[in-house]
């Protein structure tokens, strides 16, 4: 299997955080009025957070969307939520094997890139608690202000692709633990897209959107990149 550049999710994928996303938007949610289930929240993990909090509050309000105060207002409070748990917790550390397929990857000559659905400000959060970047385990990273469009869209792949170097989206992995991240592989045309079952959402809840691959863990990368390509999931 050729590839020159894996893009990884953050939360849920590499980074383990005690359910810290989920819990901040539930909070963020209830401030503004709005009491939202654990299906409803996960139904917009990936999403670029200030379209996830919009989708949310619009539902739950019967609006078409909701307005840009309220969604401001709502994310402010999510971001502060979100820098304390990164900051500070206790429970936030790489999920196993991050580090170790990271590192693997720079030694088979393959790009490693890290994007989210956070804002800036809280992926250079996690990048500071974890020590990725310092420890030169990394290639670029990118997060969804950052870009015109967040996930489902291509933008953030696309603009990795650019910071390494890679042009053809037949060469790159996508990684993560949600729909949306699959959906952001297929749309970005990436030939394997590898959906990972140890993070918000089961098999059973990610299989219907038709990753190319299904791992229980990070470390069985090294599997699927030693395999041929097949159609279908693995």
């Amino acid at each position: 299997m050729e590839i020159d550049l894996i893009v990884f999710d953050m939360a849920g994928t590499t980074v383990h955080d005690g359910d810290a996303v989920h819990r901040a938007l539930e909070g963020a949610l209830a401030a503004a009025g709005v009491r939202a289930s654990r299906e409803q929240i996960n139904a917009v993990m990936g999403m670029p957070k200030p379209v996830a909090i919009q989708t949310l509050l619009a539902e739950f309000r019967g609006q078409a969307v909701a307005s840009d105060r309220t969604v401001e207002a709502a994310h402010d409070d999510f971001l502060r939520r979100m820098l304390w748990h990164y900051g500070s917790h206790p429970d936030v550390r790489e999920c196993p094997g991050a580090s170790e397929i990271f590192a693997w990857c720079r030694r088979m000559g393959i790009h490693t890139a890290i994007d989210t659905g956070f804002s800036r400000a809280i992926a250079d959060a996690i990048l500071a608690r974890l020590g990725w970047r310092e420890a030169g385990l990394l290639d670029a990273t990118v997060a969804s202000d950052e870009v015109a469009r967040g996930r489902p869209h291509p933008d953030m792949i696309q603009h990795l692709m650019a910071a390494t170097g890679v042009t053809d989206p037949a060469r790159v992995m996508k990684v993560g633990d949600t729909p949306v991240d699959i959906a952001q592989g297929h749309a970005a045309g990436c030939r394997y897209v590898v959906a990972v079952t140890s993070g918000s959402h089961t098999e059973d809840e990610l299989r219907p959107h038709r990753p190319t691959h299904l791992i229980a863990a990070l470390r069985q990368l090294k599997d699927v990149l030693g395999l041929e390509a097949e159609e279908g999931v693995a």
